[in-house]
This record gives C-alpha cells, sequence and structure tokens, in this order.
C-alpha cells in the first residue's frame, strides 16, 4: 500500500499523525487550507523540497496553492485513509481508523530529521486560525499574496 502512494500523500499523512501542539497524536488538521500550506512550509526547507519535489506552489487565491495537494487528499479520502468533516462551515482533515494504522507504518521507516520537520511544522502551523496561518505564509513568502483575494495579504504585498 505505501509503495503506491505519491510523496504528497506520505506527507499528508505524516502530518496528521505528527503530535500537535498539546502533544495530541493523529489531532485533525482543520481544513484544506492549513492541509496545503503546511505541506507548502515543508517545502520551504532544503529537506522538505528534496522531499516534497513533486510539488510546485503557485500564488493563488489564498496564496501558495498546488492542485496536486488537492487530489492527493481526494485519493486519500477515496481509499479510506481519511475522512474529511464538515465542522461548521469548514472542513477537517482526519485519519480514519485504517489511516492511523498505515501512518503508523510510514512514522516507523521516517529518519528522526523528517520526523522533526514534520512535527515542528504541524506545531507551529496547526494551532493557527487560518487568517493567523495566511499572517504567517504572507510574512515569510510575500511573493505569494500577488493574487490572494484575503485581506490578510493587503499589508504584505509591495
Amino acid at each position: 500500500m505505501i509503495e503506491n502512494l505519491s510523496t504528497t500523500q506520505l506527507a499528508i499523512l505524516s502530518l496528521l499523525r505528527a503530535k500537535n501542539k498539546n502533544n495530541i497524536e493523529y489531532a485533525p488538521i482543520p481544513g484544506v487550507t492549513h492541509v496545503v500550506k503546511e505541506l507548502f512550509a515543508l517545502k520551504n526547507t532544503k529537506l522538505g523540497n528534496d522531499l516534497l519535489d513533486e510539488l510546485k506552489f503557485e500564488p493563488d487565491n489564498f496564496g501558495p496553492f498546488d492542485e496536486t495537494v488537492s487530489a492527493a487528499l481526494e485519493d486519500l479520502n477515496s481509499i479510506g485513509l481519511i475522512k474529511v468533516d464538515m465542522i461548521g462551515s469548514s472542513k477537517q482533515i482526519a485519519l480514519t481508523q485504517k489511516g492511523k494504522e498505515l501512518s503508523d507504518n510510514i512514522w516507523t521507516m521516517l529518519d528522526d530529521e523528517v520526523k522533526g520537520l514534520i512535527s515542528f511544522t504541524k506545531i507551529n502551523f496547526n494551532n493557527l486560525s487560518t487568517e493567523g496561518l495566511l499572517e504567517k505564509i504572507y510574512a515569510l513568502y510575500p511573493e505569494m499574496t500577488v493574487n490572494s483575494k484575503s485581506r490578510v495579504a493587503l499589508k504584505y504585498r509591495h
């Protein structure tokens, strides 16, 4: 099963497996925007860039975006590894039981540096509101504001 997954899918499952700021394993990711931005943050490290070579983020309506992430989420959902729940007006992405088991297997294969990077990303981004998340991304990568419809982007545009 693992060998049939893309690097993006493996990264999503690993993010979902990593502990959050409150030290809780398997904590859901609070929406598609968070998944995309957490992967963007991973990709923008030397190690992450090497691991996620298939991702090519471009400025979009809400900052960095790559359609590969949406396709990966849809595929993971359709094969029963993740579930997408509506919480109020936003989506929450969580592992299913099958996803938890597979993500545990993936996690044991990762070296400590990769685990550390994934954990750091989840701890620092997962707890933020969508606006807070965009604020952090735009502050670090103002070039990603160019097509943004978010009012947060306005203060970072040149």
